[in-house]
């Protein structure tokens, strides 16, 4: 095996350790779920008063490989940064807010791509809450529910690879999903 070859596998090792075990209510069977793009289903699921589940499901016949945005410290910080929320408060004000877990503000040291393997018929779900998306626009850092109905859309954007480093210059070839794909809309009352 050449060196590239060792890197490659060594890569691939890595990501399947840092996969998070599938939640309890991602790994029921998940019947609401927006459209499928490319074989790839979004599905947006409340588990708690500002708690949500995000399940990306691979609905195709072969397996992908999802960048969900970027790793920091050597995989110690996992940052979905390419999941965003489409939030209509309950007096019909829209907005979208980003992914920005507060724990990290900058960036200081290696980046990684955040690289999930996602075999056919499989499910990756991640665990976030309201308080670590940001609105640009509005300069808000927490979605901020207000009395009555609020809705929630949530979006991912697949990409390749964008953080090649020196060690990893492989990653760039491997199959990742690309497109850009919408869940249910979640109704919170507040």
């Amino acid at each position: 095996m050449n060196r590239r070859s060792v890197i490659l596998v060594s890569m691939v090792a890595s990501a399947l350790m840092l996969c998070p075990a599938i939640g309890s209510h991602a790994s029921q069977k998940i019947a609401d779920c927006g459209q499928q793009v490319g074989g790839i289903r979004l599905c947006l699921i409340s588990v708690g008063p500002s708690d949500l589940e995000v399940a990306l499901q691979n609905v195709s016949d072969h397996d992908v490989t999802l960048n969900l945005g970027i790793i920091l410290a050597n995989g110690r910080a996992q940052v979905p940064n390419y999941i965003s929320l489409n939030f209509t408060d309950a007096r019909g004000k829209r907005r979208v807010f980003k992914f920005a877990d507060k724990r990290y503000p900058g960036i200081a040291g290696r980046i990684d791509d955040y690289v999930v393997p996602l075999r056919a018929g499989s499910t990756y779900a991640l665990h976030l809450t309201l308080d670590q998306f940001w609105c640009q626009e509005t300069n808000e850092f927490s979605v901020p529910l207000l009395p009555g109905k609020n809705l929630l859309t949530a979006d991912f954007e697949g990409n390749g690879a964008k953080a090649t480093n020196l060690d990893t210059p492989g990653i760039k070839f491997m199959n990742f999903w690309r497109g850009k794909v919408e869940s249910n809309t979640l109704t919170l009352e507040h």
